[in-house]
């Protein structure tokens, strides 16, 4: 009998258990439905969290016109230097460093070329170290002896740049004195060239030139293209100004490139 009622007693504690490993399971299931539902949620709306916008300029829209090409021409991008010479007071260099990040996402833009990065060329041979030296878990990582060769390679430099005040034309004439119109003018000029990687040979090259003109909008302060803002007393904006004219002309250059015969 006293058995029995042990048995009895273990039996009521499974059931008790059960319930309230159930009761906590639906709770757990209730949360991880009521989250998935959250999430779905933010994912359904990520068009009006998302604050970052394309980085296009005008000359984007050529690239984005052109039609797709299926045989794409093998294009390895080196240096895009800056040779203009231009430093800061500070002594930090004012053209933009990252003109060959620009052209690679100008010629990926494009959809005429398969696009080789060789400017992080240490990185990419790290990886494969790796693998050749036995240092990555069994059939991790690169497969040896697969590298891309490039038929052709593009590489050039930023060869001017300068953004000046100047002035000229009528300004507002008042009690019969008329004044000059002072405005700014952002100019800037690169020089890109295409190498045939079997003979070497310079096969395609182009040096352009942009100038932007910026509005006075306040002492010392001038407005390129909308909301680029340029203050001369500080030099605060230049350096933004310039990248955009630089990338205008990194994706003018790859367009004249594209419709070209030379390739």
């Amino acid at each position: 009998m006293y058995g029995s009622f042990n048995n009895k007693k273990y039996g009521l504690i499974m059931i008790v258990f059960l319930i309230f490993f159930s009761l906590i399971s639906s709770v757990s299931a209730a949360e991880e439905s009521n989250n998935q539902k959250k999430m779905d949620k933010i994912l359904e709306n990520a068009d009006e969290i998302l604050t970052a916008e394309a980085n296009a300029t005008t000359a984007t829209q050529l690239l984005a016109a052109l039609p797709e090409v299926e045989q794409k021409k093998k294009i390895a991008v080196y240096n895009i230097a800056d040779k203009t010479g231009q430093i800061k007071d500070s002594g930090a260099t004012l053209v933009t460093q990252g003109a060959t990040d620009m052209m690679i996402t100008a010629l990926k833009r494009s959809r005429q070329f398969r696009v080789l990065d060789r400017v992080n060329f240490n990185d990419f041979m790290n990886e494969q170290n790796l693998k050749t030296k036995d240092r990555l878990k069994g059939k991790q990582g690169p497969v040896i002896g697969k590298m891309t060769g490039a038929q052709y390679l593009i590489s050039g430099a930023v060869t001017e740049y300068q953004i000046d005040k100047r002035s000229g034309g009528l300004g507002l004439i008042v009690a019969g004195k008329g004044g000059l119109k002072e405005y700014a003018v952002a100019s800037c000029a690169v020089d890109i060239r295409v190498t045939d990687t079997t003979d070497g040979k310079v096969v395609w090259a182009k040096s352009l030139k942009k100038e932007i003109v910026g509005e006075k909008i306040g002492f010392e302060v001038f407005s390129f293209m909308d909301n680029n803002i340029v203050e001369f007393e500080t030099g605060r904006g230049k350096q933004e100004v310039i990248n955009l004219v630089v990338r205008t002309l990194l994706e003018e250059a790859v367009y004249k490139l594209s419709i070209s015969e030379s390739l």
